[in-house]
């Protein structure tokens, strides 16, 4: 006869659901809410899951089950904790208690047909044969609105099962549970970019694994990933705010835009800038701003024909210092102040060679004629400026752009 551990996460990564929801709500928070909504499920016809582990049979073990389980017996695999669910976020996270507030209004409180069925699988406790810890992978926010419509009490909730292969390790748990959980977080807008990023990442996946250490390489920090992962010194990286197109993975997103090896350059240069600055987070944005300088200007020159680009890589780098160093000095009239982020996309303006173009002329020009001792410079007619001008696909903002650069 099998059981279940309802006691004790057995996992590092995992936490309990019941109890972290009482930590966070306390009596007087549950007697606020107490009649606010109605809970009109019944899952009674369902198979406990009690009755399914004390009837195993060797064939169940590689069959999925649809039982019915108490709240109380849920565990998470926490992403603070080194696992890949939000089950915390799910219940200190304002804004997931805004979605969930919102459902259970539009529902009319935690409705049967709306709620659907949880998934989990079973992990087998590592010395203890015949015991298993259920550990959820889709449906925190459901679990949070049961326990909120019943005042905090634990009560039962239709869960698909399966059970894992025994004696694997931890991490191959949480990478098989991370997969399905980053599958079903793929389709739905309630994961936002870091959850279904630490998600992937935890399943192994290769686009998530590429990203993950391509940011390794270059020392840059997201969510904190680095230090969860024991990187050492990671504490200390600038942190990269969004990931955007790097996290679409090798020959994808930016890394086709731009080139990984412009990418590189990038991000070794807002390392450099935010030095000046005194920035620690930065957003992608600004870094793929930089990767287009280099994209264009170190590639290409004043014709077509050019054998020589505008700039060497180290004479943009050292332009991209200057002007940002000339930005930030104090002066007669004040301290002047630039920062990286400040080459971020706002509302009205989302183009980023637009961006570049009302940043970096004319002072990119006067560098180029102070470095190659010339006393004509480069305008919009250059065929380096036209491949830049390429990247501007607003029409309006285009002409803009060009008279910017002229």
């Amino acid at each position: 006869m099998a059981m279940l551990v309802s006691d004790n996460p057995v996992y590092s990564d995992l936490i309990n659901n019941y109890e972290k929801f009482h930590e966070f709500y306390t009596p007087q928070n549950l007697l606020k809410l107490q009649g606010k909504w109605e809970d009109n499920s019944d899952f009674s016809s369902y198979r406990t899951i009690e009755d399914l582990l004390e009837n195993l049979e060797d064939a169940d073990l590689s069959k999925t089950h649809v039982v019915s389980v108490d709240i109380k017996n849920i565990f998470s695999s926490e992403t603070s904790l080194g696992g890949f669910d939000r089950a915390l976020w799910s219940i200190e996270n304002q804004s997931a208690k805004k979605q969930q507030h919102e459902s259970l209004n539009r529902h009319g409180g935690y409705s049967e047909n709306a709620a659907g069925v949880l998934s989990a699988r079973l992990r087998p406790h590592p010395t203890e044969p015949g015991q298993y810890v259920l550990v959820k992978y889709i449906g925190g926010n459901r679990v949070a609105m049961k326990l909120l419509v019943n005042d905090g009490k634990s009560t039962r909730v239709p869960m698909m099962v399966a059970f894992h292969e025994p004696a694997l390790p931890q991490e191959e748990y949480i990478k098989i549970e991370s997969d399905l959980h980053a599958t079903d977080a793929g389709d739905r807008s309630g994961q936002n970019e870091m959850q279904k990023f630490i998600s992937g990442f935890k399943a192994h996946r290769p686009n998530e694994i590429y990203t993950y250490e391509f940011l390794k390489k270059h020392q840059f920090n997201y969510n904190e990933i680095m230090q969860k992962q024991r990187v050492e010194g990671s504490e200390n990286w600038i942190s990269i705010s969004s990931l955007q197109g790097i996290k679409t993975g090798q020959g994808q997103g930016s890394f086709a835009k731009y080139g990984e090896e412009n990418m590189s350059k990038a991000m070794n240069t807002v390392k450099k800038l935010c030095e000046i600055t005194g920035e620690k987070v930065v957003g992608a944005t600004p870094i793929m701003a930089i990767a287009l300088m280099y994209f264009i200007f170190t590639q290409h020159g004043k014709s077509k024909e050019s054998l020589q680009p505008l700039f060497t890589d180290q004479q943009l780098d050292r332009f991209l210092i200057a002007y940002f160093k000339d930005e930030n000095r104090d002066s007669t009239f004040g301290k002047k102040e630039f920062k990286v982020n400040d080459l971020a996309m706002t509302g009205s303006v989302k183009d980023i060679a637009y961006i570049c173009g009302h940043t970096f002329w004319p002072q990119i020009v006067q560098y180029w004629m102070q470095i190659n001792n010339a006393k004509i410079g480069f305008s919009s007619d250059c065929y380096a400026c036209q491949r830049f001008l390429d990247h501007c696909k607003d029409k309006h903002l285009k002409k803009e752009l060009r008279n910017a650069i002229a």
